[in-house]
């Protein structure tokens, strides 16, 4: 009853902070979205393009088709919506097949196929290429298909019913076979490197859970509250562990709030996994935050946040880690743990962080415990 009792009141003594729970339910709404929003930009295609199909055949069919083969975000629509994609700046463009484009292939007198750039866009003449390497396959198909229907005429045969049919298996399996080029690359390839900097879907919140578990520890680790309790037989730990749970339930909620909207903003799955994964490197920070205790009041702040600081760095918060750091550094870090664990990189069981976070918590409390031992013991000291 103890512990539901101060439980109860370090959670308002910690809800009773506005600037914290401001940061500690707003922050994550925020995180959450900018994740989710950033994420989605990254897997984005590079290309948005409308297209309008008037012409409604297999030739334009295949034209679109082969233009997915790109990868790009290809919306077939009508052209009220097209221009609408257009206005609001959802479109690199605007692809139009005219009527007759079929009819058109055998000699390309005239373009059936135009395209109108967006506003500013950037791709129009990797749009315009693509397109007329698109076309001129089916022009040569058409063109080399024209002239079979004349070698028959010219040689008085019944042109076979399914001559399209038969022609186009037969040139499909020789641009897959006798017509392919393989290429065999001797040495190795070097490209230029870039510097590029990408945000973790996750990176964000380890890098909040961090200063939340380090602060909050700092915050309520002191006070007349806990030296009262001290004073009375098993408050202490009533007190530290009341403290810790109470810490790490508002954290666990923060936790589920802010994958719960980044997961929204990104449409995707809600893994259970990965919130077990983060919750677990909340129990590590705040183990790590009895630590603390240690340094002298003076600077415990300052070289707190320097530690959280480096360890985030070395977890790859702010920049991805190759294989290699993360094999020879990343994974003995908390951030890079989590990280790597969510991004299946390779990582140190979960056994170790667990069994790690129980040594820390533990002697955090021996730690609180020899410190009011020698309180009491130099209170009595000026008393006498």
């Amino acid at each position: 009853m103890r512990y539901l009792i101060v439980f109860k009141l370090k959670a308002m003594d910690i809800l009773a902070m506005k600037a914290l729970v401001a940061s500690l339910f707003l922050l994550p709404l925020l995180f959450g979205w900018i994740a989710g929003a950033a994420n989605i930009a990254n897997v984005a295609p590079d290309i948005r393009l409308a297209l309008t199909d008037r012409d409604q055949t297999d030739a334009s069919q295949a034209l679109i088709d082969r233009l997915l083969l790109n990868g790009w975000d290809i919306t077939v629509t009508d052209e009220q919506e097209a221009a609408r994609k257009m206005i609001r700046n959802q479109a690199d463009g605007l692809v139009v097949i005219e009527a007759g484009y079929e009819q058109s292939l055998a000699d390309l007198s005239e373009s059936h196929v135009s395209y109108e750039p967006a506003e500013g866009s950037l791709v129009t003449t990797v749009v315009r290429e693509a397109v007329a390497a698109a076309v001129l396959p089916a022009h040569a198909e058409e063109v080399l298909l024209q002239r079979v229907y004349q070698r028959y005429a010219y040689i008085g045969e019944v042109v076979p019913d399914d001559l399209d049919q038969s022609f186009k298996s037969a040139m499909s399996e020789y641009g897959a076979g006798k017509a392919s080029l393989n290429i065999d690359y001797i040495g190795r390839i070097h490209t230029v490197p870039a510097l590029t900097f990408v945000i973790s879907d996750y990176a964000m919140e380890v890098f909040f859970l961090s200063i939340y578990a380090i602060l909050g520890g700092l915050t309520l680790a002191g006070g007349g509250f806990r030296r009262r309790l001290a004073s009375v037989n098993g408050g202490l730990a009533v007190d530290y562990f009341s403290t810790l749970a109470a810490l790490f339930s508002l954290g666990a909620l923060q936790i589920i709030l802010y994958s719960t909207v980044m997961s929204l903003a990104m449409r995707t799955v809600l893994r259970l996994q990965d919130l077990l994964y983060l919750m677990v490197f909340l129990l590590m920070m705040l183990g790590i935050s009895q630590l603390f205790q240690l340094i002298s009041k003076n600077v415990r702040l300052y070289l707190s946040l320097l530690t959280v600081l480096l360890l985030s760095i070395a977890g790859g918060c702010f920049f991805p880690l190759s294989d290699l750091l993360m094999r020879s550094v990343g994974q003995f870090t908390p951030h890079g743990w989590t990280l790597g664990m969510i991004r299946g990189y390779p990582a140190l069981p979960v056994f170790y962080p667990v069994a790690l976070s129980v040594i820390l918590l533990l002697f955090g409390y021996w730690l609180q415990k020899q410190k009011a031992g020698s309180s009491t013991a130099e209170s009595g000291v000026i008393q006498s």
